[in-house]
């Protein structure tokens, strides 16, 4: 098959279109044929090479994949599938056994597994992914959109999940103008709450809907809490990382905060443990989401109407520039990448 991946890490000059032998499904195991999939944060952390994490080289990024089920394993049970199905696949699976995977908590196995990041993923022509992992994709939504939702739209539903995110909430967005911030915008607005996003590129969420856009100066954004909302905010989302201590400062009494990644400088901070319990403030951590959560923003997509965020639509062979284009922050929204290879 054809890929565009790495065989040493490094610069984005590392990545290149090889051919790799095609992967064949073992039992409870399908073989997708990859129509698309999107740039994420992670695909640069793991060309770079992430620490702690040993990678079996060479190695295929891509956390998203959208494509159809081309062959199934032996004795395999499609359940609802079909062979020539288009599905998703969620960007997480778990062993499919220990008590958080039969809870449908698969993000939360001690064995959590993640394309693009401990097995091939899909930025190759095909992927080998367990049968639990598929999620149907609805006819509503077009190639290009369902590329996009695997990873950002279903972790970014889980934190406005489980922050309790509501009618007329203030949200506070960290890191407001890449691909999580600008899904965390469609949906917090969608859901009836309001948004202050901290952003470089003011431009972009204005127009997705954010009642409130601000820079990273912190007397900007304290001036801007105290204007707008009567105690601090109801929830934050940081998915900055070192951004963590300016999250807290803005969280109402009895607010929740949630972070999850690192895209800062660092993946330490200092923080007072008095700012958060002396104001009984829910500070939660997530990475990645279950199923189920994949399954729940399809559907509220599909019922408001909604649409992914999407600022460019290109080749798969493209990646190279994409990741330059990703590292000096000139992605904005969600970049979708074609597998068209000839």
């Amino acid at each position: 098959m054809r890929v565009v991946g790495f065989e040493k890490h490094g610069e984005p000059s590392v990545l290149k279109v090889m051919e790799l032998p095609d992967p064949r499904p073992g039992p409870g195991e399908v073989v997708i044929k990859v129509l698309a999939t999107s740039l994420n944060r992670i695909d640069i952390i793991m060309r770079r090479g992430y620490p702690g994490i040993p990678v079996k080289l060479p190695h295929v990024p891509g956390a998203d994949i959208v494509g159809y089920i081309e062959s199934a394993g032996p004795n395999t049970d499609l359940g609802e599938f079909r062979v020539g199905d288009l599905v998703l696949v969620s960007n997480v699976w778990g062993c499919g056994s220990c008590r958080f995977c039969r809870a449908g908590l698969e993000d939360h196995c001690p064995s959590w597994t993640m394309p693009g990041f401990h097995v091939w993923g899909g930025y190759g022509e095909l992927v080998r992914v367990p049968v639990r992992a598929l999620v149907g994709a609805p006819r509503e939504m077009s190639i290009n959109k369902l590329a996009v939702l695997p990873l950002a739209y279903s972790v970014s539903w889980k934190a406005l999940r489980v922050a309790n995110v509501g009618l007329g909430d203030w949200v506070l967005i960290l890191g407001g103008s890449g691909g999580i911030g600008t899904a965390l915008t469609i949906l917090t607005k969608a859901l009836g709450a309001r948004v202050i996003a901290v952003t470089s590129r003011p431009d972009i969420l204005k127009s997705l809907g954010a009642d409130v856009v601000v820079s990273y100066d912190r007397e900007e954004l304290m001036k801007v809490i105290s204007e707008r909302t009567e105690y601090g905010v109801d929830a934050a989302i940081d998915a900055i990382g070192d951004t963590l201590p300016m999250a807290l400062d803005v969280v109402r009494p009895g607010g929740t905060v949630i972070t999850f990644g690192v895209l800062g400088k660092s993946s330490t901070v200092q923080v007072d443990i008095r700012r958060f319990y002396l104001r009984h403030i829910r500070l939660m951590g997530i990475h990645n989401a279950a199923k189920s959560y994949l399954r729940e923003v399809i559907e509220f997509m599909v019922g408001r109407g909604l649409g992914p965020f999407i600022s460019r639509v290109t080749n798969i062979k493209e990646a190279p520039i994409l990741h330059e284009l990703m590292e000096s922050r000139g992605v904005v929204g969600k970049v979708v990448m074609l597998h068209e290879w000839d």
